[in-house]
């Protein structure tokens, strides 16, 4: 339900939590889909790290006012669940890291615990994050309930495609919104 979740901005002191939901997301989304090798490899400490810098660039950026530059949303939010106080889930939006993307905008992260699947936080996320703007995103191309997710968004394959090699993944591209 939409009331047993808060859409806030990532803290520093939420590093740990979202450390640790990172990787869980990962090992039960990707587990057949992913290198098995990137997987076991994932360690709390360095993902603690990893997240305490992201939080640091996000929160840094929001503060200075600059979360929309040249029209490109930059932004970072999570999904905590009230009843428990967990972390359910995040998002984040930016501007695109390809060269040659079909759109400026690009969703490059949405994670969701297993548990909290089907209930409407990942919407909740995206429209916190993203809107409506047009954007782009890469998707694992086994991961075909997050490909019928993002379809429901209005995202659809065009054809773009990349091998990730550390992860031992192909991956789609799926855009909403772009200029033919």
């Amino acid at each position: 339900m939409r009331s047993d979740f808060r859409i806030e901005p990532f803290a520093e002191a939420d590093a740990p939590e979202l450390a640790a939901m990172h990787m869980q997301v990962w090992r039960d989304t990707y587990a057949g889909m992913l290198s098995q090798d990137y997987l076991d490899s994932m360690e709390l400490g360095p993902r603690i790290a990893h997240w305490r810098k992201r939080i640091g660039v996000a929160n840094a950026r929001e503060h200075e006012g600059s979360s929309d530059v040249d029209g490109v949303r930059q932004l970072s939010r999570l999904a905590r669940h009230l009843p428990s106080g967990r972390i359910a889930g995040f998002c984040q939006v930016g501007a695109a890291r390809d060269e040659g993307a079909p759109v400026a905008q690009e969703l490059g992260a949405l994670n969701v615990l297993r548990e909290f699947h089907g209930c409407g936080v990942a919407g909740q996320l995206v429209d916190a994050t993203l809107g409506g703007l047009p954007a782009y995103l890469w998707v694992v191309e086994q991961n075909l309930r997050a490909q019928a997710f993002y379809a429901k968004l209005g995202f659809a394959p065009d054809g773009g495609r990349q091998r990730d090699d550390e992860l031992g993944c192909d991956e789609l591209r799926m855009v909403r919104g772009a200029q033919r």
